[in-house]
């Protein structure tokens, strides 16, 4: 009897570990296939800047991964908000047009998202590069944790779906949860070949360096907040190329084209 339980429960547990990542996975297909709302279309049309230059296959794309991510991510309001349909849409269409590439649609892994309704403040000790530890008090507009979590101040991204300050929030904070996916948010997220690596290494570091000593008039369109490690330079870089492609293109051409590369997109040509 013992022996019929344990492999009563070890068929159980395979089955959970096997058959439900297929289930999922044809859930989210079935998912994709279903067209997007009109209601949320029309809310990306009117709220959403770059929205109506996506070339019709990137916006189909978009529709796809969009329809999954919303399926899949779990939204808590902080402080008081109570999130929306629209917040929700809003929000997910600026990190599903990362994967609106061709081939690169996600299918699982699909951070938290807490959205706060403005600026937050993150209280705590805080290890600089030598190990020294401080407490600090800083205003935050968004986080990205390695354990599948990313935090948003809803008054910023109402501002970039404006357009006014060349600025993308939530690209800048789903970035860092692309660079993770390897197990460290290093400003290298996981790649191809070793060969893809060697060539992404050598390019943004170049770059990192050169926008550190500010050696360019073109290096210097970039935001400064780049400067802070490798990791906020690839954050910094991705937000770049959706919403300032032509500052990056004229600015850093090479690693323009490392990430035309790994996003399979290009989006200088959605604006010129």
């Amino acid at each position: 009897m013992a022996l019929f339980w344990l492999f009563s429960l070890t068929a159980a547990l395979v089955a959970v570990l096997v058959y439900a990542p297929i289930r999922r996975y044809r859930r989210n297909r079935r998912l994709a296939a279903q067209p997007l709302p009109a209601t949320w279309q029309q809310w990306l049309q009117d709220r959403w800047w770059l929205y109506p230059y996506l070339p019709d296959t990137v916006r189909l794309a978009l529709h796809r991964q969009l329809q999954v991510m919303l399926a899949n991510t779990d939204f808590y309001g902080c402080n008081g908000l109570t999130v929306t349909e629209p917040m929700r849409v809003l929000t997910l269409a600026q990190a599903a047009l990362m994967n609106a590439g061709v081939g690169r649609m996600q299918w699982s892994g699909f951070p938290v998202v807490l959205l706060y309704p403005e600026a937050f403040v993150r209280e705590g000790e805080v290890a600089d590069e030598l190990g020294l530890v401080a407490y600090e008090r800083q205003e935050l507009l968004g986080e990205s944790w390695e354990q599948g979590k990313v935090v948003l101040s809803w008054a910023d991204i109402e501002q970039d779906l404006r357009g006014e300050d060349g600025h993308c929030l939530v690209v800048h904070e789903y970035a860092h949860q692309l660079d993770g996916r390897d197990g460290v948010m290093d400003g290298t997220p996981p790649l191809d070949t070793a060969q893809d690596l060697k060539r992404w290494a050598a390019v943004m570091a170049a770059a990192y360096e050169d926008l550190c000593q500010q050696t360019s008039a073109s290096a210097r369109l970039i935001d400064p907040y780049a400067m802070t490690n490798p990791e906020e330079f690839f954050s910094v870089m991705c937000e770049t190329f959706f919403v300032r492609p032509d500052v990056l293109h004229s600015a850093y051409p090479q690693v323009y084209g490392e990430l035309k590369q790994f996003f399979r997109l290009d989006p200088f040509l959605w604006v010129h």
